[in-house]
């Protein structure tokens, strides 16, 4: 499919920028470099039609913005992105202190609850606001975490990465071709731990269902939620969202296991479905923090 092709799933920048940036993020704090983003956003949405391409569908045939406030949208969407990119490499460099994290007091205190339980947890982030900032977000000596990640980065990002979740006790399982990841993964929740893992992407050879998802039909991996239905683990929908400067609020949308859905795939399906839809609810509060660039509507895929 479309997507399959078009994201590589690895940060931009190369080994040798990314250690740069690494280096600079060490000894100075991040918002010295967010107005360089405005020198350099312009040129990116020049020059990747792709990107831009998208961003349009999303913002005139989803958000049913008009041409100008669309026009204006790409941009803050992409200067927001950049923000949270290099939000991203501080936490890495060991910056994370600089960052002020709110977690809905509702949402963490039900979540608490789980923690108590012997059950594991599927924490469902996905490409919306700063999934990455979790590991700084909970404060919480119950369960082991394990977050799933994209194995392909370079050299310089993967050790910086070990370094960082390494000091908050967070293990990392990254993607594997031949699908061995799964058996870590159930293994984990075999264990009662937290699998932490952006559930809104697929890559070729991932089962996949059509759901609505504001006002359209778009393609999910069924992967995590099949492994929910068949081991009945919670699933929490999880945001983590840039607001002004460097603070970010969390929240955490616990999705229903349905006695009602009468087998494994009913349950998939309706656990997708609330997945989409807690997605959507959020986009609606935030909508400059959707980061999926590339045809991600059916619709828009065959345009």
């Amino acid at each position: 499919m479309a997507e399959e092709r078009q994201w590589q799933g690895k940060t931009g920048g190369g080994n040798f920028g990314q250690k740069a940036l690494f280096f600079i993020l060490k000894h100075i704090r991040v918002f010295w470099l967010y107005p360089t983003l405005y020198f350099a956003i312009p040129f990116y949405l020049i020059f990747s039609r792709q990107g831009t391409q998208a961003l349009k569908y999303y913002y005139r045939n989803i958000l049913k913005y008009n041409p100008i406030k669309s026009f204006f949208s790409y941009f803050k969407n992409e200067i927001t992105f950049g923000k949270i990119v290099l939000d991203k490499f501080a936490v890495l460099a060991g910056k994370a202190d600089q960052f002020k994290i709110h977690i809905d007091e509702n949402d963490l205190q039900h979540f608490k609850t789980l923690l108590k339980s012997d059950k594991g947890i599927i924490l469902a982030g996905s490409h919306v606001g700063n999934f990455e900032l979790l590991g700084q977000s909970i404060d919480q000596d119950y369960k082991p975490i394990s977050c799933i990640i994209f194995g392909g980065e370079s050299s310089g990002y993967q050790r910086q990465r070990d370094i960082s979740f390494g000091k908050r006790n967070v293990k990392l399982i990254p993607i594997q071709n031949d699908m061995s990841h799964l058996f870590a993964i159930k293994d984990a929740l075999d264990n009662g731990e937290i699998i932490a893992i952006l559930s809104d992407r697929h890559l070729g050879g991932r089962k996949i269902r059509k759901v609505q998802f504001m006002g359209e039909e778009a393609s999910f991996p069924t992967g995590i939620f099949t492994i929910a239905a068949q081991m009945e683990i919670p699933v929490v929908s999880t945001f983590i969202m840039k607001e002004k400067g460097n603070h970010y609020k969390g929240y955490m949308k616990h999705l229903q296991l349905h006695e009602e859905a009468g087998s494994v795939s009913g349950t998939v399906d309706l656990l997708l479905q609330q997945y989409a839809t807690s997605i959507e609810n959020i986009l609606r509060q935030y909508p400059h923090q959707w980061f999926n660039y590339f045809p991600f509507w059916e619709k828009a895929k065959k345009k």
